[in-house]
């Protein structure tokens, strides 16, 4: 009995495996990794919360300045963990720790748009921290931008850096 019940599972594991690889295939041929696309928004709202804070202490109390630079470059860090690793970033794991506590379902996406849009998203944070110290009403529209994007993405579901791999890169990493 136990025989059947072990080779019954390998067998919906095998079955399961070639559904998600042909779905995998279809939607990214350069990568086969996936990314939790819920936790990925709630992602996004927390950078909102971060950038905000960050543009808030910059202008409104410049006093703050030097936290909103730490918390600037805490912010980089975690996008260049987002984009270079495959480890799950400070932000990342705490999204998909208030993502479990509201129930808010798994979805599984490409990760290769998602890495991609982290890198695009690094060197918007790393703008910031730049100028943060030199030019802090430009480091605000640069970190405003970014907010922008992470705005479309956690809210509205439009990942524009996602948008902009499937459009530019992804044609080109195909042989169709």
């Amino acid at each position: 009995m136990v025989k059947g019940l072990v080779l019954a599972l390998e067998r919906y594991r095998l079955r399961r495996y070639d559904a998600i690889a042909m779905t995998k295939a279809a939607a990214c041929p350069i990568s086969y990794e996936t990314v939790d696309h819920n936790a990925s928004r709630v992602t996004c709202i927390l950078t909102i919360v971060a950038l905000a804070a960050i543009s808030a202490m910059a202008v409104l109390w410049p006093g703050l300045g030097t936290i909103a630079l730490i918390l600037a470059a805490a912010l980089t860090l975690d996008y260049a963990i987002r984009a270079w690793t495959r480890y799950p970033s400070p932000m990342q794991s705490l999204a998909r720790g208030f993502a479990r506590a509201f129930g808010i379902p798994e979805k599984r996406s490409d990760a290769a748009p998602k890495r991609f849009a982290c890198r695009i998203g690094f060197f918007f944070a790393l703008g910031t921290v730049a100028l943060l110290p030199v030019a802090p009403r430009i480091a605000v529209m640069v970190a405003g931008a970014l907010l922008f994007f992470n705005v479309l993405d956690g809210v509205f579901d439009f990942c524009v850096g996602c948008w902009m791999y499937s459009t530019f890169l992804l044609p080109r990493g195909t042989d169709a």
